[in-house]
């Protein structure tokens, strides 16, 4: 694989800048690198920089491996790390960036199914969320976001959330019953 300067540079860049950082990686957000002493394939001794540990936002839910580079990457050159409250911010917004894309394979998310009964000409039923991605949502995602969300009064006025039901008050009304 051919590879330009460019990109040799901005790598060697964006590692400088992880390594500098890594101290404070590690200490407030559980992101951990290792400086290691590899050798290539010409019996050449090289410094890399491994990527041992990320937290646990949820468990159960591990971000997919494909947007690690990108991640890293970004981390790097999209976070402002000269001011304190913006630096924090932006490696959450990257966090959280690289942790939301749910897990998928080729048939977690969109499904064919045959359905006999309803023979629609042949076509089928088209799934947008497959079985595996729904025990996902149900059994993951749900549980973490019922028992880990604390929506701020801003979410309620602005309609990003909404209130559907109040459980106390519903356990009034069963009491009635």
């Amino acid at each position: 694989v051919k590879v330009s300067k460019t990109n040799i540079d901005l790598a060697r860049q964006a590692t400088t800048c992880l390594v500098e950082k890594a101290p404070m990686l590690e200490e407030y957000f559980s992101i951990k690198f290792e400086k290691r002493q590899v050798q290539t394939v010409q019996k050449k001794a090289i410094r890399t920089l491994f990527l041992t540990g990320l937290p646990v936002l949820l468990d159960g839910h591990s971000p997919q491996p494909h947007a690690l580079p990108i991640f890293l990457l970004r981390l790097a050159t999209e976070v402002n790390w000269k001011e304190e409250q913006p630096c924090f911010e932006g490696i959450c917004r990257e966090l959280a960036s690289f942790y939301a894309e749910a897990p998928s394979d080729n048939t977690a998310f969109l499904e064919m199914e045959q359905d006999d009964s309803n023979n629609n000409n042949g076509k089928g039923n088209m799934e947008l969320v497959g079985e595996k991605a729904k025990r996902y949502i149900q059994h993951i995602l749900f549980p973490g976001i019922s028992f880990l969300l604390v929506p701020t009064k801003q979410n309620f006025s602005d309609g990003a959330m909404l209130k559907l039901a109040n459980l106390t008050s519903l356990y009034k009304v069963f009491e009635r019953c």
